[in-house]
């Protein structure tokens, strides 16, 4: 039986490692929580944990997005060919 207050110290790791900019290991810490969640059999957390891994990789997509945008497009392109 899992205890909730591992889950809620996943949840604290996941939070630190995301604010830090490490969103691979948020994301593991996340699926972790995922697990976890199941192993509880509380549907309620079941749904919390998929919905925040979902919208976790939401933020991550758009993170590169914003700094691929920043790249400058003639750079890139000069990168390329050489």
């Amino acid at each position: 039986m899992t205890s909730y207050k591992k889950c809620y110290e996943l949840i604290q790791l996941a939070n630190r490692a995301r604010v830090n900019g490490n969103f691979t290991l948020a994301e593991k810490f996340i699926k972790q929580l995922l697990q976890e969640a199941v192993k509880t059999k509380d549907i309620k957390l079941i749904n919390h944990a998929a919905e925040t891994l979902l919208e976790h990789r939401r933020l991550h997509l758009a993170h590169v997005f914003k700094i691929l945008k920043r790249i400058d497009p003639i750079q890139a392109k000069r990168k390329a060919l050489s």
